[in-house]
């Protein structure tokens, strides 16, 4: 089974690092599209309205990861996908504000492939 991960990080660096985390993932059979912030990511989902999961930064400019989100569960036909939010905030309060907006998982940054993978599998179970 393919599927599709969309990426919405404003680091480019950030979207090479997960296309090559993704090619090691599942046999490379998870397909990635990439946006630099939530505008571009809600445009993206139009194009991709098969997406599997989405890997969310908090900090962007423009449209930030829980404004995305926030956005996302007002959307009937994309309010099902899983989200996992990723950013280099990492105190308690951070994580359960982006859990308590909809979140799935939280990976804190810097993570390696290997975590990733891991939270991967535990969300697309």
């Amino acid at each position: 089974m393919s599927r599709k991960a969309l990426i919405i990080d404003d680091s480019i660096l950030l979207h090479r690092l997960y296309q090559h985390a993704f090619l090691r993932y599942a046999d490379g059979k998870t397909e990635t599209c990439f946006a630099t912030d939530g505008w571009e990511g809600l445009a993206r989902l139009q194009e991709h309205p098969d997406v599997s999961v989405i890997l969310l930064d908090v900090n962007m400019p423009g449209m930030g990861g829980l404004e995305f989100l926030e956005a996302l569960r007002k959307q009937p036909a994309f309010a099902h996908i899983p989200v996992i939010l990723q950013t280099s905030e990492d105190q308690g309060e951070d994580i359960q504000r982006g859990l308590t907006a909809g979140a799935r998982a939280y990976l804190v940054k810097p993570f390696t492939p290997q975590q990733l993978h891991r939270v991967l599998d535990a969300v697309l179970a």
